[in-house]
């Protein structure tokens, strides 16, 4: 009986913890045309969000057509930033001719997008509370 009353507590303390989770819709408009995927990225460092170390907290892929979003589920409460881009040749990675500039759109969660510069993490972060939805409505920028 003891081991039945422990797994119904662990269960509980589960959905308690679910529940407490935030979630992150990120749609992205803008995009230059209906071909290839999306790939959305959200982070929760600043180090993750630049490459430099650490790993994004989730990634998802989705069709170019129509108007794309992106759900991220069963966040913590904490800070956040998105990063997108339009993989038009669906190779898994943004393009950039030879001086580095990218030749796929992309864009980031506040829109904030210095003109020579890749997005920071500090200049699109964003809060998500517990038992919250935040909706980020990404523009992508073309070059």
């Amino acid at each position: 009986m003891i081991k039945v009353w422990i797994g119904v507590i662990g269960y509980c303390l589960m959905a308690v913890g679910a529940s407490s989770q935030g979630r992150v819709v990120a749609k992205l408009s803008n995009l230059r045309n209906e071909k290839g995927v999306c790939r959305v990225c959200i982070f929760n460092s600043p180090a993750a969000f630049k490459g430099e170390a650490g790993i994004p907290v989730g990634c998802n892929t989705v069709s170019a057509k129509g108007e794309p979003q992106v759900v991220f589920e069963g966040l913590p409460a904490g800070t956040y930033a998105v990063f997108a881009f339009h993989d038009v040749n669906n190779n898994n990675r943004m393009d950039k001719n030879f001086l580095g500039i990218p030749k796929e759109g992309y864009g980031a969660s506040r829109n904030n997008l210095p003109f020579a510069a890749a997005p920071t993490f500090e200049g699109n972060k964003f809060m998500v509370a517990n038992k919250s939805t935040v909706t980020v409505n990404i523009r992508l920028r073309n070059l």
